[in-house]
């Protein structure tokens, strides 16, 4: 009984459910009733659950090798290799793995002979210099002995099952020329795995077997995951090309090895699972190819080229796969470089010319439906436009209006659209032609040169029964709305519903103000600041995290503040009509990941002036409605036509930032202290953490280019005795996703530290108590502008900057041209710049005074009122006018493309225009007279209907009597004899009614006889 007392409180203790508790007493009442029965049973049961773990070695009825090529992949070869020699299928009797290792420098070899010692008659390890992966590949080749051969690559691995799917598909069908295994992504950072390739569809069915006559769509880029019969390879003699690099020399052989089939299927299995690792340090061949010129040559010129050559030249045309097949890898081409010069900023002109014009060439061999029906990674209608017009010189059959978001406070509809050869449009509500409110035309730019334009037009509706039809060309054209296409018109009352939001967002017209999440004293606080004191009426929250060092200051201060991802901060998200922020992140744009269902209008404050080009990063965030901006050569590059943003004169305003007021407050000119204020790189921090401003830390930053660099400048001496010299203090005060990391710096003791996290100082108060600043590519730089004060620019990296090191493209704001200060790029040449300033007591020196001075729109101190009327007039009616040199504009394109009759109407617009002058008016009748003159040679009843609308009647009766009576229609004689009678010339009446009735005898009436007898008689 006390055994049993104690079991009882034992059990009782332990936190299972009760459910558990009793198969636990269960079974050890069982273990005292019959232990040898308890440990036998046990011992059957788990015996089972291992079993069912462990692969089953089958014996198959093919023989395979794997060819891989190793370099610098220790640290992957055991998962590699465990995949292997664990498959279902005995690895022993039908597994050969050849191994190359193409001069690896880590413990490659080591890991392989480990492996080869384990299975000798298996594994075959090759050495060679370092070539390549294709020099690699074709060494391996020539060891192979098996029917069927695979190259999977050393740091990928497969599902244990992999070979025995292979092997039992082409034993049942003989007719299997190629088999190829699903490639899914496993990711090393985190060990996921996701199905999410975009040639999954291939894989729709368990086994897709496809013709290698007519494999229609399905198109195979990799060789690891395919399988191939090694007589063909040798009998063809294909091989991996050494010149294809950096990479495609897969897709090459593959369509070389299906080239040389005449018959016989591919298989597509979708349970035959290949990993293929996404590498954490993104350092694989793949990950950066774009940062060697070989990739827009070698590969077009060897790889491409050739292989849709040699298709044209067997067949005489080029099969569907392989179109795609290019259409894929050119896309990416495409969607990598579009709009970002500076990624190919490495080659030299001639070389993205020659690039150009091979990708030109290429599309010789596209033809124009397979472009127009390719939907894979991506590529949409503005890519398809492109590609036809930039490489094709001709446009789609029939063209797509897409609506993009809805004003309704000012009923404005945006419609967007696309073309590469000039198009004439015309958007007719009720049938009436209504010209855009606004216009934005983005140029899309690819390798330096034109790839399509984007056209954002914001048309005004007046009642949401109004019925909206697009004509592009003068044929209608089909409207998108969330996805969905309309072929003949759309009402107004369909976009409206469609983006009016649920309850869960039903406004209380409130706003929220925020800077980071993390951190406040930026353009939001400053206006909120502005608002609460001059505008109390309007109900404003301000959001910050509750654990940012700003909290406390503001509080006491009296925001109303509301800590960032709390309940209560998206209770009062989902209520608010407007988010107004200095930053753009998708923290605050799309915070609950449906875009607020687009109930919000955005501000965007911006954190600096726009001096790079953003457009990349900025463009399809939606809803932005006001973009802040203070130089007038920053609001025109943003707001411009033909510029890469989508947002135009509509949304940007020049109205300075609100921080701007505060800061030439209380400027010191006299201080003595320099300001060391770099930003952050994109490839020197860690990775974004959640939805907000917060990173991971890099252990390997201090390796960085950046890190060197300013660790360097830091502790030089010359630095140091520089300051001590003209006596003059140094704080280190670096961008936000660098505080992080600030103790790896180890700064002297002579240089402060400023952190946003623990100042007591404000980052105004930074600028203002600073004389001048030694930056990098940071806007702050604009604040001592503003300010009237020297900026040294330390631009050690800037083709990495501008290429793919960080998040921008350079801009119109040209450094040298238009900064504050000299740019430098040695530190030896930052300490003679620094010395020149210091001698000159710290001001700045021509040309750079004149630029400070004319570079800012205004320094009145009221940049704050006229962000504050500018969002006010987000919810105003537009009251605006198209003016009349807008009108007539485009009526000049619809004379362009002889579209006559909308040229008519849009000229008879400005005519009625309520702010025409005389002199206009006269100039506007002219062009009037010279369409009527000859815009309707050929339409002379349609001339004789527009003079006769105008009571012309005598003009209009003259074009139909140039007409010779053989050649007069129906149509034109019953107008000839109206003409006649409202002339009063009854005789020419009445014998274009008798011409009538003698050649159009079949189509005339009793009424137009008896009609014949009144005019004989008159």
């Amino acid at each position: 009984m006390k055994d049993q007392s104690i079991r009882e409180s034992i059990v009782e203790s332990l936190p299972i459910d009760e459910e558990r508790k009793r198969v636990l007493n269960r079974r050890l009442d069982k273990l005292k009733r019959d232990p040898k029965d308890f440990l036998r049973s046990s011992y059957s049961k788990r015996s089972a659950q291992l079993i069912s773990k462990t692969p089953i070695k089958y014996k198959g009825s093919n023989n395979f090798t794997v060819v891989s090529a190793v370099y610098n992949v220790g640290k992957y070869l055991d998962d590699y290799f465990d995949s292997l020699v664990n498959q279902s299928l005995s690895f022993k009797r039908h597994i050969q793995l050849i191994l190359v290792d193409d001069g690896s420098t880590d413990n490659s070899a080591e890991i392989i002979k480990k492996w080869q010692k384990q299975y000798p008659k298996n594994i075959t390890y090759l050495y060679k210099e370092n070539g390549g992966i294709a020099s690699a590949r074709n060494l391996g080749l020539n060891s192979v002995k098996t029917e069927w051969v695979t190259f999977i690559d050393s740091d990928d691995f497969v599902k244990n099952d992999y070979f025995k799917i292979i092997d039992d598909a082409i034993t049942k069908d003989n007719s299997i020329e190629m088999a190829v295994g699903n490639l899914m992504f496993y990711f090393d950072e985190n060990k996921t795995v996701k199905n999410t390739h975009s040639l999954k569809y291939r894989f729709k069915n368990k086994k897709n077997i496809v013709s290698v006559l007519n494999m229609d769509d399905n198109i195979n880029l990799f060789v690891t995951v395919t399988f191939f019969k090694t007589e063909y390879i040798v009998k063809e003699k294909i091989y991996f090309s050494e010149d294809i690099k950096p990479n495609f020399e897969d897709g090459k052989f593959i369509a070389d090895y299906l080239l040389s089939l005449n018959s016989g299927n591919v298989a597509y299995l979708k349970d035959a699972v290949f990993y293929y690792r996404k590498r954490s340090d993104g350092n694989s061949t793949i990950d950066t190819s774009w940062q060697k010129k070989e990739k827009f040559y070698n590969i077009l010129a060897f790889g491409y080229i050739p292989m849709l050559e040699g298709y044209k030249s067997k067949y005489g045309y080029v099969p569907k796969n392989i179109q795609w097949t290019i259409l894929y890898e050119l896309s990416w081409h495409i969607k990598t470089i579009l709009n970002q010069s500076g990624k190919i900023d490495f080659l030299e002109e001639v070389q993205k010319e020659e690039y150009f014009q091979l990708v030109k060439s290429i599309f010789n061999y596209i033809d124009i439906e397979y472009i127009v029906d390719f939907n894979l990674i991506g590529v949409w209608f503005l890519y398809k436009v492109g590609m036809l017009g930039a490489f094709k010189n001709t446009k789609p059959d029939f063209q797509i209006a897409y609506i993009e978001n809805i004003d309704k406070e000012k009923k404005q509809v945006l419609i967007v659209s696309f073309n590469y050869l000039d198009t004439l449009r015309s958007y007719k509500l009720n049938d009436t032609d209504h010209l855009p409110k606004y216009s934005k035309v983005v140029k899309h730019s690819f390798a330096n040169q034109l790839f399509v334009y984007e056209q954002r037009d914001w048309i005004e509706f007046e009642s949401i029964e109004d019925s909206l039809d697009v004509y592009m060309d003068n044929k209608t054209a089909r409207i998108s709305l969330f996805g969905k296409q309309y072929n003949d018109g759309l009402k107004v009352q369909k976009i409206v519903e469609g983006y009016t939001p649920s309850d869960k967002y039903r406004s209380d017209d409130s706003w929220i103000l925020m800077d980071r999440d993390t951190q406040a004293d930026d353009n939001a606080e400053h206006l909120y600041r502005y608002i609460i004191k001059n505008h109390p009426e309007q109900k404003c929250y301000f959001a910050l995290n509750k654990d940012s060092a700003d909290w406390s200051r503001l509080q006491a201060e009296g925001f109303d503040l509301i800590d960032f991802g709390s309940n209560d901060f998206e209770f009062h998200l989902c209520k608010a009509s407007k988010i107004i922020s200095s930053h753009f992140d998708n923290y605050v744009t799309n915070y609950f990941k449906d875009e607020y269902e687009h109930s919000k209008k955005f501000v965007f404050l911006q954190h600096g002036v726009t001096t790079n080009d953003l457009s990349r990063w900025l463009n399809y965030k939606r809803n932005m409605l006001c973009f802040v901006t203070s130089t007038l050569a920053e609001f025109n590059s943003i707001a411009a036509n033909n510029s890469h943003y989508q947002v135009g004169y509509k949304e940007v305003v020049l109205t300075g930032f609100p921080r701007h007021d505060q800061l030439l407050v209380d400027s010191q000119q006299e201080s003595k202290t320099i300001l060391i204020m770099p930003t952050w790189r994109a490839s020197a921090v860690g990775k974004a953490i959640g939805s907000g401003n917060t990173r991971a830390v890099d252990e390997y930053f201090m390796d960085s280019d950046y890190a060197q660099h300013w660790h360097c400048l830091l502790h030089n001496e010359a630095l140091e005795k520089l300051a001590e010299k003209y006596d003059y203090k140094i704080v280190f005060a670096p961008h936000a996703n660098i505080e992080p990391y600030i103790a790896m710096f180890d700064t002297p003791n002579y240089i402060d530290i400023w952190q946003a996290t623990t100042a007591t100082v404000s980052i105004q108060k930074l600028f203002q108590q600073s004389k001048l600043m030694i930056t990098d590519y940071s806007s702050v730089a604009f604040e001592m502008g503003m300010l009237n004060k020297t900026v040294l620019y330390y631009q050690f990296d800037q083709k990495e900057v501008f290429s793919d090191g960080h998040i921008t493209q350079r801009g119109y704001f040209s450094y040298e041209n238009d900064g504050f200060g000299p740019v430098v790029t040695e530190e030896a040449e930052l300490l003679l710049e620094l010395e020149k300033i210091l001698m000159n007591n710290g001001e700045p020196l021509e040309p750079y005074v004149t630029r400070i001075k004319n570079t800012f729109a205004y320094r009145d101190t009221n940049n704050c009122q006229r962000v504050y009327d500018a969002i006010i007039d987000l919810d105003r009616p537009d009251t605006t006018e198209i003016s009349v040199k807008n009108i007539m504009n485009y009526a000049q394109q619809a004379i362009t493309h002889e579209a006559w009759d909308l040229a008519l109407e849009r000229i008879e617009n400005a005519l009625h225009h309520s702010a025409i002058t005389l002199m206009q008016i006269d100039e506007i009748k002219q062009v009037k007279e010279n369409i009527l003159k000859t815009g309707y040679q050929d339409e002379p009843v349609r001339l004789a209907n527009i003079l006769w609308h105008e009571k012309r009647l005598q003009e209009a009766l003259d074009a139909l009597k140039q007409i010779d009576d053989t050649e007069a229609s129906d149509e034109l004689l019953r107008l000839r004899v109206r003409l006649a009678i409202l002339n009063n010339d009854f005789m020419l009446a009445r014998d274009s009614q008798k011409l009538l009735l003698e050649n159009y005898n079949e189509t005339c009436t009793i009424e137009d006889w008896q009609f014949y007898t009144q005019l004989a008689h008159v």
